[in-house]
């Protein structure tokens, strides 16, 4: 693992050149909108150090209204999507992801976001895609 940042209630690292971020059950979505893109784009442009990475969100500590809410802020920030090359969402329950996958395909037809309940998967599915985007490039 190399930098660890905590912004707020959120945990930012990287390891095999997928950047973490790890979202606190006291996350408030009470920031305003600028103040998001501010902490987004501070931690992933010092942990990917001008590298597009993927972006794997962790939302497993929170509880079902509270994830769907940080779901719904985090795949729409414009930041994210500028700055990293893909993002993934790890769920604590199979019934949440499956609401997250029809929000996100209805939000973002185009390129959905990513939801496992498998921690293993959702790292696996990282750093495949991180590996293949580095193999065309």
């Amino acid at each position: 693992m190399k930098k660890q940042l905590l912004i707020n209630d959120l945990k930012f690292w990287v390891d095999q050149n997928v950047i973490y971020c790890k979202v606190f059950n006291t996350f408030s979505d009470c920031n305003r909108p600028e103040d998001l893109d501010q902490i987004f784009n501070e931690a992933i442009t010092k942990l990917s150090e001008g590298v597009h990475m993927p972006i794997l969100f962790n939302l497993e500590a929170l509880d079902f209204n509270n994830a769907v809410r940080v779901f719904k802020l985090l795949s729409k920030n414009r930041i994210i999507k500028s700055l990293t090359l893909s993002k993934t969402f790890l769920v604590n329950s199979f019934k949440l992801s499956v609401l997250l996958k029809v929000v996100s395909f209805f939000c973002n037809p185009a390129m959905p976001d990513l939801i496992f309940v498998d921690t293993t998967s959702a790292i696996k599915f990282c750093i495949e895609d991180n590996q293949a985007y580095n193999s065309i490039s």
